[in-house]
């Protein structure tokens, strides 16, 4: 065994598994799966491998997982985590047992979905492509700092219906009840299931182990059922085997939630259904069953009737908030009330009731479906970022870059993979062009999603391979790297 695991840990799991103790002690010498998962937002799983194929990728990196039909098993991280595909946002570097339950969570286009402790961002992206740019999206986490890290992952997937917010569950419960439709809860736990990729999270599980996690899950379990609107499905998830954070903390809620009931879970082959009475619905990947690392997943049912969200102190269709008395408010006041397709902009592309105007602190945003900034919750992100207004001027921002598609922009340069200027701009470098290599297709870039932004500057969109990965400004036969200085790849 490479790893080295407390002496009670292995006990414990001896008692547990049983005659499978061995097979899974063998599973440590293995080395850990990688995986990437397709942004369906952006393009699907055949096209990608078509494309990765013809653009020189190693066929023998896109392996497919079975239960993920978006995902492809990876053997080089580095590969693809510095290849311009990543930096445009058609896939999520994810291990493969993690992609599991966004998956089992069976969310559709015009839910309200919350992920409750979302950072880095790899389940909210994935409930986002499911998503398919219809109804909203909560991506929280409680730290500030990890929401940051959140909010990057987001915008970087082209997802213009999201909200990033760093609170606690207990102010989101109180702000919010019986909100959502979806509700994701991949809990903090003590890790069990990682301690092959991550060894270091084993010499710490002592020190905070079960008995350490199983208070704050259920603590962040009871506001989740307050938040879950009746007849909606929240699934539970943790990286760790154990009984007492996996089933004790799902018992725990169904103690004290009785209007909470666990639905099942569909098959597939190598998941281990959980043996304690009355829970044979919830899952676990185990490393010596199948491709990947450890996940346990509870998919569970608030009883009522779909639909019966209660009222909460707005209203979609509320007059938006604009924060500063400024020139700035002005202009999106403006816009707003002259332009008719505020109120009900490119339904058939979002499936909202349109996108409003939101200016805050000189960033300009569009709220997607009528949908107010609720007061008093910290948000990091508020529904798709347009740019900074200066001087009566609206620069386009790299959130904006990745949730457009190449012919959603007046002017855009299209760089092969293999042209030199392509890595050179992700590095951060301004980048030589010629005017016969721009495609001009409308007069201006001034509408975002059919909405009127007045003074959107109409930079050129840089496309890799026909996906955009950023704006440059001419000047010159020069384009000016406006990419986002901390996107830029080293």
């Amino acid at each position: 065994m490479t790893v080295s695991l407390p002496d009670r840990y292995c006990q414990i799991m001896k008692e547990f598994l049983k005659e499978d103790y061995p097979a899974w002690q063998d599973s440590f010498l293995a080395l850990p799966f990688k995986g990437i998962r397709i942004n369906d937002l952006k393009i699907d799983a055949a096209a990608f491998a078509e494309l990765w194929e013809r653009c020189g990728g190693r066929e023998e990196n896109l392996e497919p997982i079975d239960w993920i039909p978006n995902g492809f098993f990876i053997k080089d991280t580095a590969t693809f985590s510095s290849h311009p595909f990543y930096q445009a946002g058609l896939y999520y570097i994810q291990e493969p047992s993690a992609m599991t339950p966004a998956e089992i969570l069976p969310v559709e286009p015009g839910n309200i979905v919350l992920d409750l402790c979302a950072a880095p961002g790899g389940k909210t992206t994935q409930l986002l492509a499911k998503l398919r740019g219809m109804g909203i999206l909560y991506a929280n986490d409680i730290s500030a700092s990890r929401a940051k890290a959140l909010r990057k992952n987001v915008e970087m997937a082209g997802a213009a219906n999201a909200f990033v917010t760093a609170e606690s569950p207990e102010k989101l419960a109180a702000s919010f009840p019986g909100f959502f439709d979806r509700i994701l809860v991949d809990a903090p736990c003590s890790g069990e299931g990682m301690f092959r990729r991550k060894p270091e999270m084993a010499g710490e599980w002592e020190e905070r182990g079960p008995d350490y996690y199983a208070p704050l899950q259920r603590e962040i379990l009871d506001k989740a059922a307050f938040l879950l609107a009746s007849g909606g499905l929240m699934a539970y998830s943790t990286c760790t085997f154990s009984e007492l954070e996996n089933e004790g903390s799902v018992e725990w809620l169904l103690g004290k939630h009785p209007e909470m009931e666990i639905c099942n879970i569909p098959d597939y082959e190598g998941f281990l259904r959980s043996r304690v009475a009355g829970l044979h619905g919830c899952i676990r990947i185990m490393p010596h069953r199948m491709s990947g690392e450890g996940q346990f997943v509870c998919l569970m049912r608030k009883k009522g009737a779909a639909g019966d969200r209660l009222p909460v102190q707005w209203e979609a269709g509320d007059r938006l908030p604009v924060q500063r008395a400024t020139k700035d408010r002005m202009l999106v006041e403006r816009v707003a009330r002259d332009n008719p397709l505020t109120k009900r902009a490119a339904r058939g592309k979002t499936g909202n009731d349109g996108f409003s105007l939101y200016e805050r602190g000189g960033q300009i945003y569009l709220l997607p479906g009528g949908h107010k900034i609720r007061p008093g919750i910290r948000y990091l992100m508020t529904g798709l970022y347009v740019g900074d207004q200066k001087s009566g001027k609206v620069r386009p921002s790299q959130a904006l870059a990745q949730a457009l598609r190449a012919e959603e922009w007046s002017r855009v340069l299209n760089l092969p993979v293999g042209d030199g200027r392509l890595l050179r701009y992700l590095r951060g470098e301004s980048i030589e062009y010629s005017k016969e290599e721009i495609v001009i297709q409308s007069e201006t870039s001034d509408r975002v999603f059919g909405v009127k932004v007045e003074g959107l500057v109409g930079d050129i969109l840089i496309l890799a391979e026909g996906f955009p990965v950023g704006f440059g400004a001419e000047n010159r036969g020069i384009l000016k790297n406006r990419r986002n200085p901390g996107w830029r790849i080293q």
